[in-house]
């Protein structure tokens, strides 16, 4: 009822999901939620157990943001790799999409894939976040993570510009490397072709993190 409420809005630009559940049969019916009459777009996280597939982040209508460790120094990015919690994986429902076809990512089989992007996750290199309200008998600042954190991120960026959509990720990154920090180590799991970071899309970080000020 939220998200419909919300992408019904014509001063709606982005709608962030933190939230996300196991596929299940007949989830491509609730698709049509994640449109919207005035071009909101829609972002969710992909999961915080590793290697496994979650709804709504897998619908073909939504930007799935997956995680990375990210290390700082200063304001300078030492490295990132992939965050080992990060969901990720092929649907068991949901077709492959035209963007993700056209780009071609590896082994899909027809199938949706995600992530579609990432964000930093890692709880140890997470972000800041301010709660008045006491949690466990603290409150103030929290540093926290998981990729409940990546999705309103990602939607602050849309924020910032309209042309923050998969179709648009998906055409960028074939064609640039200047959009998106691609992600070349690290692991959600134990398998290989779908539990770790590769060259080009992969399914624990997507097609990676955005250089910002390119958007």
């Amino acid at each position: 009822s939220a998200v419909n409420y919300a992408r019904n809005r014509a001063d709606v630009v982005a709608v962030s999901m933190s939230w996300g559940g196991g596929e299940f049969s007949g989830e491509s019916t609730y698709d049509s939620y994640f449109t919207s009459p005035y071009g909101a777009a829609f972002f969710a996280s992909s999961g915080d157990s590793g290697t496994g597939v979650q709804w709504p982040a897998v619908s073909a209508n939504v930007v799935g943001v997956g995680g990375t460790t990210l290390k700082m120094s200063g304001n300078t990015v030492v490295s990132e790799t992939a965050w080992s919690g990060s969901g990720g994986g092929l649907s068991k429902y949901e077709s492959e999409p035209s963007f993700q076809s056209a780009y071609g990512i590896p082994s899909s089989n027809g199938f949706r894939g995600v992530p579609d992007v990432s964000y930093d996750a890692d709880p140890s290199t997470g972000v800041p976040v301010y709660d008045s309200t006491p949690y466990s008998g603290q409150s103030g600042w929290f540093q926290l993570g998981g990729t409940s954190v990546g999705s309103p991120q990602w939607a602050a960026i849309r924020s910032l510009g309209t042309n923050v959509f998969d179709g648009k990720f998906y055409s960028d990154a074939k064609t640039s490397t200047s959009y998106f920090r691609d992600i070349v180590s690290g692991s959600n799991g134990s398998c290989v072709t779908y539990c770790t970071a590769l060259v080009g899309y992969d399914y624990v970080t997507g097609l990676g993190s955005p250089l910002t000020v390119n958007f």
